[in-house]
């Protein structure tokens, strides 16, 4: 994912993000505040991503070795790990404190920054808005893992499919 530079977002800014988006995330399980929705998607730029957003993750193991060890027995020994990600279509994210924040228009995905879409346990939400910009409900991350085996090999491949799985719902004003 891209850094966007300071231009555009000061700190300021981002520590009134941070703040508002603590309060969204942690102060009730069921409701959020719109006021807090709406000053997050007023401060975030809005940035353009990809009709078709893909990440990847690739994962091999290299070559391993087994035989018998004097006074041990037998002996195991596995080959280097190496992990290839990478993205297209991706819009601009900001760092807010302890979140990546991205305004794709008519919502804004939030990922904690040490989580991503390929994260053991995701840490994702997503703030949706109506056609009036109004604030409407926050989402999390639920992804949907599928392993396709190669018949005859030892050899199979991951899909991580996203998708977004209802959390909260705006706050109703008394």
């Amino acid at each position: 994912m891209r850094n966007a530079a300071a231009p555009g977002l000061r700190i300021d800014d981002r520590m009134i993000v941070a703040a508002a988006l603590d309060r969204i995330l942690y102060d009730d399980p069921d409701r959020f505040a719109a006021e807090d929705a709406r000053t997050v998607r007023r401060l975030i730029p809005p940035s353009r991503s990809g009709w078709l957003r893909l990440g990847f993750r690739a994962e091999t193991q290299g070559p391993s070795m087994k035989g018998e060890a004097a006074g041990i027995g037998d002996v195991r020994m596995e080959g280097d790990k190496k992990v290839v990600e990478g993205s297209l279509g991706e819009a601009t994210n900001w760092r807010c404190g302890q979140y990546k924040v991205a305004n794709h228009g008519g919502d804004l995905e939030i990922w904690q920054v040490m989580s991503d879409e390929y994260a053991p346990e995701p840490k994702g939400a997503r703030l949706e808005f109506d056609a009036r910009g109004e604030p409407e409900r926050l989402t999390f991350f639920q992804p949907r893992d599928i392993e396709l085996r190669i018949p005859f090999t030892s050899l199979a491949v991951g899909v991580r499919l996203g998708g977004w799985a209802a959390w909260k719902q705006v706050a109703q004003r008394m």
